[in-house]
């Protein structure tokens, strides 16, 4: 699939799955609307791609939802949802190196380029999602950026909240690849040259989203995906950034080092709002882009969002996992945010502890903070989220086959609703208004 992006990701649902396509032609406002569309369609079990064609304040349209059914892009590729799975895991120990485009400035990515004061990010969808925001912001950047040690590019997602005409504040998770190539540019007293692209195939998208170390090449993985390498132009910027030549929007420019600004409250991943704090300044001198755009949205903490981050960890988890305990590993699912469990055969580890394996994913795994491990008989997708009350020690009535000298562990599930909300970080909700407005009778009609 060299040839894959966007548009041709775009063709194939539109043709081939009209059942999970929407297109809106109505006006939608970019401020909660498209958010409240996409969680109405969730709460109807719904996840199309859509495409709204009238955005209020800009001329690009609006796509959403692209990835947010693994089978489907499993189907644009004549694959099922499991071998896309094990094409995934596959991807690491294969990658394909990108191949720069013959004649960089004849590029889809680069038929209209503006520099210097023609930057202007308000061209784009100002895009609002939960009632905490206060500014609109950039869900589907992909970030692309050089590690001044190694060489080596890294790709990665990240939020960018427009904050002035040509500047972002930029959310970069602490111990994550672009915080870490961003603290050696500032240790040089040095800014950080970034390219980040909106626009993507959603093979380009799960490729930058492998999880691995530092030196992992992300494009490499996406070439693997696609079975063929992807084709990049140089940064306009830097010239030894790369962006794919068939991206929809390129901006370029650089990470302040010494710049900060206010950022967030957003509502993320994990279903609830992240607060406000200081964060680098992304400043951009160069915005490209294809003729007649599509603009490509991540709506946060919804099954896009959900689906790109637990694949892609999935991917890794399982590669990693079946090699350590190759035996044991059984089956892998991410019921929810950080969240892993794991179906086991215990006589399979070799003499080695569960808790062994727990500690070495937790450890090892920057975007998990649960982990829970099962027998063979327990079917993982069916279990309901819950909190779980563990009391150990406890006096056993010499019938259960468990105890230990006379004593057991206890456990309940608590699955009530917690008694003082004010003192938990804010559920993502769009505005009740919005919502209210939205006719799903309207929105699914053919």
């Amino acid at each position: 699939m060299p040839d894959a992006d966007l548009r041709a990701f775009l063709q194939f649902v539109r043709e081939q799955c009209p059942q999970e396509y929407v297109r809106l032609e109505r006006e939608v406002s970019p401020r909660w609307e498209l958010a409240a569309i996409v969680a109405k369609l969730e709460g109807a079990l719904r996840a199309p791609l859509i495409e709204c064609a009238r955005v209020t304040g800009t001329d690009l349209p609006v796509l959403t939802n692209v990835c947010a059914s693994l089978s489907r892009i499993a189907r644009s590729m004549g694959r099922t949802e499991r071998e896309l799975e094990e094409m995934l895991a596959g991807a690491y120990d294969r990658p394909i190196p990108p191949r720069l485009w013959s004649g960089a400035a004849t590029a889809p990515v680069r038929q209209q380029v503006v520099q210097g004061d023609a930057v202007d990010l308000s061209r784009l969808p100002q895009m609002r999602y939960t009632e905490v925001e206060t500014a609109a912001y950039l869900t589907a950047a992909a970030v692309v950026a050089r590690d001044p040690d190694s060489d080596v590019l890294n790709v990665s997602y990240h939020r960018l909240m427009i904050s002035g005409r040509n500047t972002t504040g930029i959310f970069m998770a602490p111990g994550g690849h672009l915080d870490a190539i961003h603290r050696k540019h500032a240790a040089l007293g040095t800014d950080t040259p970034v390219a980040a692209f909106i626009g993507a195939h959603p093979l380009w998208s799960l490729g930058s989203l492998a999880a691995g170390g530092l030196e992992l090449d992300e494009f490499g993985i996406i070439g693997a995906l696609l079975g063929a390498p992807l084709e990049v132009v140089p940064g306009i910027v830097d010239a030894r950034l790369r962006v794919p030549a068939r991206a929809e929007i390129a901006l370029e420019g650089r990470i302040c080092h010494d710049r900060s600004v206010d950022e967030g409250p957003f509502g993320e991943y994990a279903g609830y709002a992240m607060p406000r704090a200081e964060q680098p300044v992304f400043e951009v001198a160069v915005m490209s882009q294809r003729d007649r755009p599509l603009f490509q949205d991540i709506v946060a903490g919804r099954m896009e969002h959900l689906t790109m981050t637990g694949v892609a960890l999935r991917a890794h988890l399982e590669r990693s996992l079946r090699r350590a305990y190759p035996d044991a590993i059984l089956e892998l699912y991410l019921p929810a945010p950080m969240t892993l469990f794991v179906k086991l055969d215990k006589s399979q580890l070799g003499g080695r502890e569960v808790r062994e394996l727990m500690r070495a994913v937790l450890t090892a795994q920057l975007y998990l903070k649960r982990i829970v491990c099962f027998d063979p008989d327990v079917e993982l997708r069916s279990l309901q989220r819950t909190d779980l009350v563990v009391v150990p020690d406890q006096p056993g009535t010499g019938l259960d086959p468990s105890e230990l000298d006379g004593k057991t562990t206890k456990w309940g599930l608590d699955a009530t609703a917690k008694p003082d909300l004010d003192h938990y970080a804010p559920r993502n909700r769009v505005p009740q208004q919005v919502l209210d407005r939205i006719d799903l009778r309207e929105i699914l009609q053919r």
